[in-house]
């Protein structure tokens, strides 16, 4: 009946719409797959159909089900967040600190059937969600932040995801002008480059403050800052070269790594070592590392990045990083048209 179809397209949906099969799959907050939407360039074949394709994330067992992160854009939230928005689209509860242990399968100590690698990644997931060493107190229900404490974890979280929500706004807005035909022109625009510019600095300041009010360097949402602050400063540096100085590029490319290798190292933790954000991350950080070497090898080695004490040290890492994201990349072909072209055909 009706009633039943509404509620079946309100509590089955995804951000980018309602899919008969990913319905099938169960959400988890360590999902062993990842779902990408159709790629440029198969929307751009208007007389073809294109397709959302799911790619497990690691090694899966037979037996085991495959899961998704129901959350899409973003999914670097805060717990209480998204408890509430799951509970209010898919109307399941992760609940609280004790229950959220038992949804990551650590309530006990009891790890039959999980592997060492897996028990350290949900423990990172767990921890990811603290703030000054507590799990933050939420609800299902919306709430009002209490403006009197400053310092209760649920108000430090909602601050910072507030900001994060009109900057990724702003990004978004500067992403579609400077990606749009008159790109060179708009650059040469001194107004799109003070926003730019003051958007990545806002950003830095933000995770700054994220971290003195967080006090966890690998929280959650220190990872969706970091990220946005790398979009910034690759917006400036591609679209805006011509107007920066050479100093003002070497600053933003000190910036930039400085914020890339703590944002690898906790999706490492949180995601593994073969999910296809680490890849994208592994990326940023070999041309961040490259693009120092090339223009200014003393900064680099100034910064005194771990395992990056020596120009030696450096290049092995940007190597290193070069190999793994390749590596990774190789695990997700991105081939579903063609497979399904075989088929059909």
């Amino acid at each position: 009946d009706i009633s039943r179809l509404l509620l079946t397209m309100r509590y089955n949906g995804f951000d980018s719409g309602i899919y008969l099969h990913f319905a099938m799959y169960n959400h988890d907050e360590d999902p062993n797959c990842i779902k990408f939407r159709p790629t440029t360039q198969a929307k751009e074949r208007s007389n073809q159909l294109h397709y959302s394709e799911a790619r497990t994330t690691r090694y899966v067992r037979k037996g085991e089900a495959l899961t998704l992160h129901y959350l899409e854009n973003p999914r670097e939230v805060s717990h209480p967040t998204r408890r509430r928005i799951l509970w209010d689209q898919h109307r399941f509860d992760i609940g609280d600190e004790d229950a959220y242990k038992a949804f990551l399968h650590l309530a006990t100590t009891d790890t039959a059937g999980s592997s060492d690698e897996a028990s350290k990644r949900r423990q990172a997931i767990f921890e990811s969600e603290l703030v000054s060493g507590k799990f933050p107190q939420s609800t299902v229900e919306e709430s009002a932040v209490n403006e009197e404490d400053d310092h209760d974890s649920a108000s430090a979280t909602t601050n910072i995801e507030k900001s994060l929500d009109d900057l990724e706004e702003m990004m978004v807005e500067l992403q579609t002008v400077f990606t749009s035909k008159t790109g060179q022109a708009v650059a040469e625009n001194s107004s799109h480059f003070d926003r730019a510019a003051a958007l990545e600095l806002t950003v830095g300041e933000l995770i700054t403050a994220g971290e003195q009010s967080l006090e966890n360097n690998h929280h959650i949402l220190l990872s969706r800052c970091r990220r946005l602050h790398l979009d910034a400063i690759e917006i400036l540096l591609s679209h805006c070269s011509n107007v920066l100085t050479e100093k003002q590029s070497t600053d933003m490319m000190t910036r930039f790594l400085v914020s890339v290798q703590p944002l690898l190292e906790s999706q490492r933790k949180r995601l593994g070592s073969d999910h296809s954000d680490v890849a994208r991350t592994y990326h940023d950080f070999a041309m961040g590392i490259q693009a120092l070497l090339s223009h200014s090898p003393k900064k680099l080695v100034s910064l005194k990045l771990d395992g990056m004490k020596t120009l030696d040290q450096c290049s092995k890492i940007e190597h290193f990083c070069r190999s793994e994201k390749e590596r990774i990349e190789r695990l997700y072909p991105r081939d579903v048209d063609s497979i399904l072209a075989s088929v059909n055909g």
